[in-house]
């Protein structure tokens, strides 16, 4: 960004002494010629203008996407928080179990590990003694 301001400046200042110097001519081709470099100098100060304006409003795009990554990492580990990992005697499988002092008037369940690992939160199912995952269809955990 700081180039085309330069770029501006410059341009900026090559207008300035082009105006200064047509002062002197009397010949109508140099007037036109100088006029026409001072247009072409306007131009190009304009075009890097835009560039630095199309740049920035890019950046500030770029920085809105961030920050918005950035919430949802951010409450995805607040979610988390609301858990513990636990495993399971009888199948040594592993589960997170809502926290009952986080539970905020959920009932206590379990989330499947393997969806928790890819920022999804899958209730696990009983079912027959087994907890079961419809997402993931992990194998069935055992529990007490």
């Amino acid at each position: 960004m700081p180039a085309e301001f330069l770029a501006a400046i410059q341009g900026a200042k090559s207008l300035y002494e082009l105006i200064k110097a047509t002062q002197g001519l009397s010949n109508s081709v140099e007037v036109l010629t100088a006029v026409s470099d001072v247009q072409q100098k306007l131009m190009d100060a304009n075009a890097a203008a835009l560039a630095s304006q199309e740049k920035q409003a890019s950046l500030a795009e770029r920085v809105r996407d961030l920050e918005t990554q950035l919430r949802a990492v951010e409450d995805w580990q607040k979610e988390l928080e609301r858990y513990q990992l636990v495993e399971f005697p009888n199948s040594k499988a592993f589960a997170l179990k809502l926290r009952v002092q986080m539970a905020n008037g959920d009932p206590v369940h379990y989330l499947c590990k393997a969806c928790a690992d890819k920022k999804q939160k899958t209730t696990l199912q009983p079912i027959d003694g087994q907890l079961h995952c419809p997402q993931s269809k992990q194998h069935s955990i055992w529990y007490d």
